[in-house]
């Protein structure tokens, strides 16, 4: 302070600067005196050389009473700029060259496709960061602050918005790493468009309706499929997180306040998920777009403005998701979640700063909450409910359990799976991943199938068998108690229904292998995942047997998602206790469900096929042997 008074006691003797140089002192004085708030200054030291044209950005808005939300705006991008920044490097380089040298296509699909290209951990990972705060210029931000603020003047779906919605959600100049520019002043939304909202009363003030009745300018000329597939090696805009971009970008270009909210991972199936959102002050949306009956332990929104995040102490390893600073926890916008308290189950040697909650998603345990770890355990907050979770920390980088796994249930009770190995229980296992509602009811349709077996190739006097669901509901199957030998058959199945599988099976429960036409190829091919589709003009299917066989069984495979027990393939069971996933032994199945015996009981277990596939979800078994997949 005593070096702040001999500036003011002094300001007499600088009279000879000019005007620029006082207002700059000024400002110096408003930032360093009154905003106890020591975010900006660090943005404004990290920014090193280019300290003078962010501070420049502050005095031009600090002339005047009436500039005093735009110095606000100002104050918002420069103190959480630190973190943004520009992919710069060969590739991307040579990437933007060939995006923008496309003539045909509008600056908005060039832009979104810069943009989504920016995501690419492929890209990230060989190019390097040009921090924001070192080198955007005072003229770029002023402009675009004044663009934004010309905006929320003119547009009646803005009218009143709250100031905080209007400076996290539309104000940001960036949506990615892409290279800075006034894209607001090269996106324009479709005179046509807002001339028809100027009548349309119902709609020109309503924030969550108007994004679908507004276009931009130009917007019919995508970006070519061919240069996307060349550059990105997919279409990725088939990915939910490139299309969330996109969606997002096009929001933001039309004004609307909008985020990226994402599920980075499922919590009962394989996978992520991101989507757009508007953000209204007047109607709340928590409806996640394309998630189905998939669930979610948490949910975070992508924002410009930077949020907590724990520091890792003593070189601690945090894991890369939560050393983020622009991830917020919404989990609570959208369901009903708890707070809960795990604690260690044995003493921790050496206390680690943080602990996790992870859930089970593609094939390992995925952290997806954070907290400070003391002697008696650690804290989450606003976690789902109904979902099983391992709590870990990461001693050595190495994820490691603090506790069993446990089911957090609906009334917010902790319920821990501790196998217990001296009672033992038997399993049969059909499937490694949850039966879906629409394989169930392939299956039921299939009972009606007729099978007729004959000696002869006429059918004169055939046999005439019936099948019916095995009792876990995922094929049909008949048993025949007959020495009788059969060289055809002749098999109706409903109208409208398919089947991935038809199989017969001898006296000894070996396959026979069968002739038929190659119109029903599918349902022979030893692939669960093609089928054979009965249509009005289908023809019966006829299977002529190499030479007269006794069969002991005939099996029907519904059309299904590949998930069930196969012959020929390798499964392993295994359970969760404090050392992670113990083996309980590895089976070649003989038929369409694996027996597992002196299995522990109370445990948390995972059937995981060995051979091929990559849907599997862990499942708990009760008292009455009931199997339940998380």
């Amino acid at each position: 302070m005593v070096q702040k008074q001999f500036i003011i006691s002094n300001l007499s003797n600088i009279m000879n600067y000019n005007i620029y140089y006082l207002h700059f002192i000024l400002v110096f004085l408003f930032i360093s005196c009154t905003t106890q708030d020591t975010q900006l200054e660090q943005a404004l030291s990290l920014a090193g050389n280019n300290r003078h044209e962010l501070e420049q950005v502050l005095t031009h808005y600090s002339h005047s009473a009436k500039d005093s939300l735009k110095l606000r705006a100002a104050r918002f991008l420069i103190e959480n700029m630190p973190g943004h920044y520009t992919l710069e490097g060969d590739i991307i380089n040579k990437y933007r060259e060939k995006i923008y040298a496309d003539s045909n296509a509008s600056y908005f699909s060039k832009r979104a496709l810069e943009i989504s290209m920016t995501h690419m951990k492929e890209i990230q990972q060989v190019s390097r960061k040009q921090e924001d705060a070192r080198h955007i210029k005072a003229a770029f931000l002023i402009r675009h602050i004044n663009l934004s603020f010309k905006r929320l003047e003119e547009y009646s779906w803005l009218q009143n918005i709250p100031f905080d919605l209007f400076l996290e959600y539309i104000l940001p100049y960036r949506m990615g790493h892409e290279r800075i520019d006034l894209w607001i002043d090269s996106l324009e939304i479709s005179p046509i468009s807002l001339e028809k909202l100027k009548h349309s009363d119902d709609l020109k003030y309503t924030i969550e309706n108007i994004n679908y009745n507004l276009q931009l300018k130009n917007l019919n000329k995508p970006i070519s499929n061919d240069l996307i597939y060349q550059l990105c090696k997919n279409y990725i805009y088939n990915d939910c997180r490139f299309k969330a971009i996109y969606n997002n970008f096009y929001s933001r270009a039309i004004t609307i306040p909008s985020a990226i909210d994402c599920i980075p991972y499922y919590a009962n199936r394989n996978g992520y998920h991101y989507w757009n959102i508007t953000m209204s002050p007047e109607a709340r949306n928590t409806t996640i777009p394309m998630a189905l009956e998939r669930k979610s332990s948490k949910i975070y929104r992508r924002t410009y403005s930077r949020q907590f995040t724990l520091t890792p102490k003593e070189g601690e390893y945090i894991p890369e998701f939560f050393q983020d600073p622009f991830y917020k926890d919404v989990s609570n916008e959208y369901m009903y979640t708890a707070n809960i308290h795990v604690h260690p189950y044995l003493p921790v040697k050496k206390t680690p700063n943080y602990a996790y909650l992870s859930v089970f998603c593609n094939l390992k345990w995925q952290p997806i909450a954070i907290g400070e770890l003391t002697s008696t355990g650690a804290d989450f907050k606003n976690m789902g409910k109904k979902l099983v979770y391992l709590p870990v920390h990461y001693p050595k980088r190495q994820m490691t359990p603090l506790h069993y796994p446990f089911i957090l249930n609906l009334n917010e009770e902790i319920k821990y799976l501790i196998p217990d190995t001296l009672a033992k229980q038997n399993l049969r296992l059909y499937r490694k991943y949850p039966l879906s509602n629409a394989i169930y009811n392939y299956n039921k349709q299939l009972e009606t199938t007729i099978i007729e077996l004959s000696e002869t190739s006429n059918f004169k006097s055939p046999d005439t068998l019936s099948i019916t669901s095995n009792i876990a509901g995922t094929y049909c199957e008949c048993i025949l108690n007959s020495k009788k030998l059969y060289r055809h058959s002749r098999i109706e199945i409903p109208m409208g229904c398919a089947c991935a599988e038809i199989i017969f099976l001898d006296s000894n429960n070996l396959p026979i292998p069968v002739q038929i036409d190659s119109t029903f190829i599918a349902g022979f091919d030893g692939n669960p995942l093609t089928n054979i589709n009965r249509r009005y003009n289908t023809p019966n299917i006829l299977a002529n047997f190499p030479h007269p066989v006794q069969l002991s069984k005939i099996i029907i495979l519904p059309r299904s998602d590949g998930n069930g027990i196969y012959p020929g393939e390798e499964y392993e069971l295994l359970y969760h206790d404090l050392k992670g996933w113990q083996s309980l032994g590895r089976q070649i199945a003989t038929d369409y469900y694996l027996d597992y015996n002196n299995v522990p009981r109370g445990a948390l277990y995972w059937l995981h096929n060995r051979t091929k596939g990559v849907e599997e979800r862990i499942f708990t078994v009760d008292e009455k042997g009931e199997i339940r997949f998380y």
